[in-house]
C-alpha cells in the first residue's frame, strides 16, 4: 500500500521576517578563465522534433556535470574529448570517445554523464555508445564499453556493493502515435571477475518505465532497489511483473475482476472532494451528515460512506452537487495544509486520485454503477479516456508527483503531492542521498532524502531560502538554477552574460544580499554551471569560468 507523505516544513526553519535581497556592490571576483581547445559539443533539436517534451529536455540541459564525491566537473567538446576540471583548478582531459575519423551515427540526444561512489564514470554519447571508466587513486583509467544502451541522457547511475552491479537510469522521448510521453530506460550491470584481466560488466537486467510529462529527477537508493522521481504523473513499467501467489487458481480468477471502488476522493491544502455515483432517480433521497470528526452520506438509509475522518473537519462549509450522474461533496479542511493518507479511518472501500483533473475518469470508472449504461465487454467498467490520449498541453500546471517505486514489486512505496505551485527549483545528488529545493509559499524549502524502509521515508527539511521562490518565478529568461552542498547561496543563470547570486541570510535577517555578474556582451551561450562551497563553476561554449564566492 502506497504511504501518503506530507512535506510539512519545519516551522524553526522559516524566517517570517524577511523582506528582499539587496543589490551588493561588492565584487565577485573571476578566479580562473580558460579558453578552451574545441566548443563544448552541443546537439540541437531538428524541425521534426519540437515537441514541448524534447524542447524543455534540450533547453536545460547542463552540459557541466559535476561528480558529488570529490567536486570535479566534466564536459565534452565537440572533438569527442571527455575533460575533467579539478578543484585545484587544473583542467586536464580524460578521455576520447570517439576518433576524429570515425563516423558517428544515431546521436539523438546531448551527451552526459554520471558518477557513483567508488569512482566509476558513465559516459553516453546521446546514442548507442556507452562506456565505463574506473579510475584509481593515481589517475589510471580501464574502460569498458557496455552493451544494451540506447539514445538518450543518463539521469543517475548507482554502484550497489552488496551484488557488485551497477544501475544506469537513462531518460528519453518517445511516442505512441502522435503523443510524446518520457521513458526511463534502467540498465543493470554485473560486474565480472573485478581485479582480473578477464574484468568485464554483464547486461543481466534491462527495464523501460515510462511517464506522461516531464520528469525532473531521477535517484536510485544505494540499495538498488527502489527508484525516487519528481514527474508530473505516475510512473508505470512497460513489462508489468505478474504477481506470484500458491493458488494458481485463485489468481485466474482474481485476475478476471476488476475492483471498484465505493467511492473516490481527492485534495488540496484547503479541501477534500469526494465523488459518488448514485443514479438521479435517488437524488433527492441522499442524506449528507459532517460533523468535525465524522462524515456519513446515505441513500435509503444504506450507507455508502459513514465513520470516523482522519482529520477533523469544518462542518459549516460543506457543499454538494450533482454533475450528470456523479454526487460531488466539498468538504473543508479545519487544518489548512494538513495532507490526508485516508478519508475514513480504517476504511479501504474507498480510491485516493492525486489531483482533480482524473474526474472525469472517475465518471467514466463508475459508469458501470448505472442501470442505462452498458459496455460490450462483460464485467468490464466504460472508460471515457485513457493516458495515451493526453496533449502534452494536458500536463501544463498539472500536480508533481514525488514517487518512490519499489523496483521488484513495481509498487509506490511512498508517495507525496507537491501541488502546482510546489514546484522543483533545483536538484543536486549528495554523498548520501538527493537534495531537493521545493517552493513552498515564497520560499524555498530544501529537503535531503534520509534513511528509507518500508514503513517511513525519512525527508528532511534541512534549510530555507527565503523569499527564492519569488525570485525564481520573477526571472523569465532562467536556464539554470545550482547550489552547493553547504546551501551557502543559490545562483540563477540566465542564458547569455547575466549570473545572480544569492546568498542565505542568517536566521531572521530581514534583508539578504544579491550579486550580478555580467560576463560580458562576448559572453557565448552559458551551456552548464557547478556550484561547489567556494566557487560557482561556468561553463560556455568556448570558456570556462570559476567564480570565487567569498562571502
Amino acid at each position: 500500500m502506497t504511504k501518503i507523505v506530507e512535506l510539512r516544513p519545519n516551522k524553526d526553519l522559516i524566517n517570517a521576517k524577511f523582506e528582499k535581497y539587496q543589490f551588493s556592490t561588492e565584487e565577485i571576483p573571476v578566479d580562473t578563465d580558460i579558453n578552451l581547445k574545441a566548443d563544448v559539443y552541443r546537439l540541437e533539436l531538428t524541425t521534426n522534433r519540437d515537441s514541448l517534451l524534447e524542447t524543455r529536455l534540450f533547453a536545460f540541459h547542463n552540459h557541466l556535470f559535476k561528480n558529488p564525491y570529490d567536486t570535479s566537473c566534466w564536459f565534452i567538446d565537440q572533438n569527442w574529448f571527455v575533460w575533467r576540471f579539478k578543484k585545484n583548478g587544473n583542467l586536464e582531459q580524460m578521455y576520447l570517445i570517439h576518433d576524429s575519423n570515425a563516423t558517428v551515427q544515431n546521436v539523438l540526444y546531448n551527451p552526459s554523464i554520471g558518477f557513483t561512489n567508488n569512482n566509476i564514470v558513465a559516459i553516453l554519447d546521446g546514442g548507442e555508445y556507452l562506456k565505463l571508466l574506473i579510475i584509481d587513486t593515481q589517475d589510471h583509467v580501464k574502460t569498458f564499453t557496455l552493451s544494451g544502451a540506447e539514445p538518450g541522457v543518463i539521469l543517475d547511475i548507482c554502484y550497489v556493493n552488496a551484488t557488485s552491479s551497477i544501475i544506469i537510469a537513462i531518460c528519453d522521448i518517445r511516442s505512441t502515435g502522435e503523443k510524446k510521453f518520457t521513458r526511463l530506460l534502467l540498465l543493470t550491470y554485473l560486474w565480472k571477475n573485478v581485479g582480473d584481466p578477464c574484468e568485464s560488466f554483464e547486461l543481466v537486467n534491462k527495464e523501460a518505465l515510462k511517464v506522461n510529462g516531464a520528469v525532473e529527477y531521477v535517484y536510485i537508493e544505494n540499495c538498488g532497489k527502489y527508484l525516487h522521481s519528481i514527474c508530473q504523473d505516475y510512473i508505470t513499467f512497460e513489462c508489468p511483473k505478474e504477481q506470484a501467489t500458491h493458488d494458481k487458481k485463485n489468481v485466474s480468477e482474481k485476475a478476471s475482476e476488476i475492483k471498484i471502488p465505493k467511492y473516490c476522493w481527492s485534495q488540496d491544502e484547503d479541501s477534500i472532494t469526494v465523488w459518488l455515483k448514485i443514479d438521479k432517480q435517488h437524488k433527492d433521497k441522499v442524506k449528507v451528515h459532517v460533523t468535525p470528526s465524522e462524515l456519513s452520506v446515505t441513500v435509503n438509509d444504506n450507507a455508502l460512506i459513514q465513520g470516523q475522518c482522519q482529520h477533523r473537519l469544518d462542518e459549516n462549509l460543506t457543499t454538494w452537487k450533482y454533475e450528470e450522474d456523479t454526487f460531488k461533496l466539498e468538504l473543508y479542511k479545519f487544518e489548512t495544509g494538513l495532507m490526508w493518507s485516508e478519508l475514513i479511518k480504517g476504511d479501504t472501500g474507498g480510491e485516493y486520485l492525486p489531483n482533480e483533473t482524473l474526474a472525469a475518469e472517475i465518471h467514466s470508472r463508475l459508469a458501470h454503477l448505472c442501470t442505462d449504461q452498458t459496455d460490450n465487454k462483460q464485467g468490464q467498467p466504460c472508460l471515457g479516456f485513457n493516458a495515451e490520449q493526453l496533449e502534452e498541453c494536458d500536463l501544463e500546471g498539472k500536480d508533481n508527483l514525488l514517487q518512490r517505486i519499489d523496483l521488484t514489486t513495481q509498487e509506490n512505496t511512498h508517495l507525496a503531492m507537491l501541488g502546482t505551485s510546489n514546484h522543483v527549483l533545483f536538484t543536486y545528488k549528495t554523498k548520501s542521498g538527493q537534495a531537493i529545493c521545493l517552493r513552498h509559499d515564497n520560499d524555498g524549502c530544501l529537503w535531503i532524502t534520509g534513511e528509507v524502509d518500508n514503513i517511513k521515508w525519512n525527508m528532511e527539511h534541512y534549510y530555507t531560502f527565503p523569499g527564492f521562490g519569488y525570485v525564481e518565478a520573477s526571472k523569465c529568461n532562467k536556464k539554470f538554477c545550482v547550489s552547493p552542498n553547504d546551501g551557502s547561496y543559490v545562483a540563477i543563470l540566465e542564458h547569455t552574460r547575466y549570473i545572480f547570486i544569492y546568498k542565505k541570510p542568517e536566521t531572521n535577517i530581514q534583508v539578504g544580499k544579491q550579486w550580478i555578474v555580467d560576463l560580458g556582451t562576448e559572453t557565448c551561450p552559458i551551456m552548464g554551471a557547478v556550484a561547489t562551497n567556494k566557487y560557482l563553476i561556468v561553463l560556455t561554449k568556448k570558456k570556462l569560468y570559476r567564480l570565487q564566492i567569498c562571502f
